[in-house]
């Protein structure tokens, strides 16, 4: 079983492709029951999931801790846009992995006062992540053990550790998200890829019901008018979803 967490696209993406060279079954954790889940030797036991602020996201944590992996074999790949830190050894303290691997993908977090992303960098990303995964997945297959292959950075454990707590404490507020009401059709699919269900439509308009939400970004990237923005540097900008890598901005 493939367990995966994902806003736009990239660690949803990559788990179906893993599941599917695997032979098993992709599942998305968001309202998912962690211990109706029971697993054996014969069993692969994988994660997918985007690095948030040098951490697996706070749900996936959640979800993995109440995970009995039995005698499966567990492995996690983590997206991310910059480097890992010690992403992958702070998860596998909620639950212990045999292996885990990095694969750098483009960034969905178009608010920020710099450029993080552009189409052609995206499309960059994207060629050398197929050439990675095709690289990881032998090594998955063969269920190789006792290796953390990802790009760390400097100062990984520091980074990890303090920023996954200041991440979930004060970052991952909803208030800072407003919509373009001439842009906004109300078609509800904001509310629906919300994984932390902190959108409602009301009056025809999304409404963050919620003061936090899990930073997702998918409501602002998958907006199909672009409708959704968030503090003041996000109109206009490159928005991404992952359409798979053959179809990478529509150059595929």
């Amino acid at each position: 079983m493939i367990f995966y967490f994902s806003g736009t696209g990239n660690s949803q993406g990559l788990a179906k492709i893993i599941a599917k060279r695997l032979g098993d079954e992709a599942k998305s954790i968001v309202d998912l029951d962690p211990e109706a889940f029971h697993f054996s030797t014969a069993d692969n036991l994988g994660f997918v999931f985007p690095i948030y602020a040098y951490a697996a996201p706070e749900m996936m944590i959640e979800f993995a801790r109440r995970v009995d992996p039995g005698e499966a074999f567990t492995f996690a790949v983590c997206t991310f846009s910059n480097v890992t830190g010690d992403a992958l050894e702070h998860f596998s303290e909620y639950l212990p992995l045999k292996s885990g691997y990095g694969i750098k993908m483009p960034d969905n977090f178009p608010v920020l006062d710099r450029i993080l992303e552009t189409e052609e960098s995206a499309f960059e990303k994207l060629c050398a992540a197929k050439i990675r995964l095709e690289e990881i997945l032998p090594r998955i297959q063969a269920r190789e053990e006792g290796v953390f292959d990802t790009l760390r950075g400097e100062d990984g454990h520091n980074r990890s550790y303090k920023g996954y707590t200041l991440f979930n404490e004060t970052m991952r507020k909803t208030a800072p998200y407003w919509v373009e009401q001439d842009l906004c059709t109300g078609c509800g699919l904001c509310a629906k890829l919300c994984p932390a269900h902190a959108i409602e439509i009301q009056e025809g308009i999304p409404v963050w019901v919620k003061e936090d939400c899990c930073m997702c970004m998918s409501c602002l990237n998958r907006c199909p008018r672009e409708a959704v923005q968030f503090g003041e540097y996000s109109r206009g900008r490159f928005r991404y979803s992952f359409r798979g890598f053959d179809l990478a901005n529509g150059r595929g």
